[in-house]
């Protein structure tokens, strides 16, 4: 998994180098009667990025490669939870001819993070949680700069009665707990027919039976560790509460 998040990445970057130059050039919108208008982009200048820690090479560079080619330098502050990827990345960016006052990695926690808040920033990128975007929006919302924040939500997906209860259970099983559910777009929830909902609880679990839990370097280990341990806390607080609403445990849980 930490491969394929290598892998799409890849293609991205060479969707940057494609599209850059016909992204920032010049747009002549008019040019009659002596007067020419034309639309010019410029660089913000310095770009903040906060960054997550679930797919940091792959997020991180959303941010950082769109802004050092069009002429930006980076503020890059990743995730406390995979700084090393963004060591990583500046060893990788600096010989290959970035500046390192053009792009700078930040290692630390919030604390690091409130401080970049304080820099002279021209644009602001975030991908995290909703408390921490808000808290972002509310300190340089008054700045009136470049603000982009990417927060965590409750993914739904509908089931429909003419459905294959297998194909969409093994589909959303995966989509559930690739990454081992640490992903941004992970399905949360998921809203069966009442038609196919048995035959699909029965498929899906069965699915989720087969995923080998295990050593996340072994090739066939399909869940492995959780990256923060307090993260169990909440995973058993979501069981405990469902089964106090009346939720049967078919899996796991403990």
């Amino acid at each position: 998994m930490s491969r394929n998040e290598l892998n799409g990445l890849l293609p991205r970057i060479d969707f940057f180098l494609k599209e850059v130059d016909q992204a920032i050039a010049t747009e002549t919108v008019s040019d009659a009667d002596g007067m020419k208008e034309r639309i010019e982009h410029v660089p913000l200048g310095v770009v903040g990025n906060i960054s997550a820690w679930n797919y940091p090479w792959f997020v991180g560079c959303n941010v950082i490669l769109p802004a050092l080619l069009t002429g930006n330098a980076v503020l890059y502050k990743p995730s406390e939870f995979a700084s090393l990827t963004g060591l990583e990345i500046a060893r990788l960016l600096h010989p290959a001819g970035v500046p390192r006052e053009v792009f700078v990695p930040l290692v630390g926690g919030g604390e690091v993070g409130a401080a970049l808040l304080e820099q002279s920033v021209d644009g602001l990128f975030f991908t995290g949680s909703y408390a921490t975007g808000k808290r972002i929006a509310q300190a340089v919302g008054p700045r009136f700069i470049r603000l982009q924040l990417e927060l965590g939500g409750k993914d739904p997906t509908y089931v429909c009665d003419d459905a294959d209860p297998r194909a969409a259970a093994q589909s959303l099983a995966d989509g559930a707990l690739y990454n081992t559910g640490q992903s941004c777009c992970s399905v949360e929830r998921i809203y069966v027919h009442e038609r196919i909902h048995d035959a699909f609880v029965a498929a899906f679990v069965e699915t989720v039976q087969g995923f080998k839990i295990g050593d996340p370097m072994s090739e066939d280990t399909y869940i492995g560790a959780i990256t923060r341990a307090a993260q169990l806390d909440v995973l058993a607080a979501q069981v405990a509460d469902a089964k106090a609403h009346g939720a049967v445990l078919h899996l796991g849980g403990h």
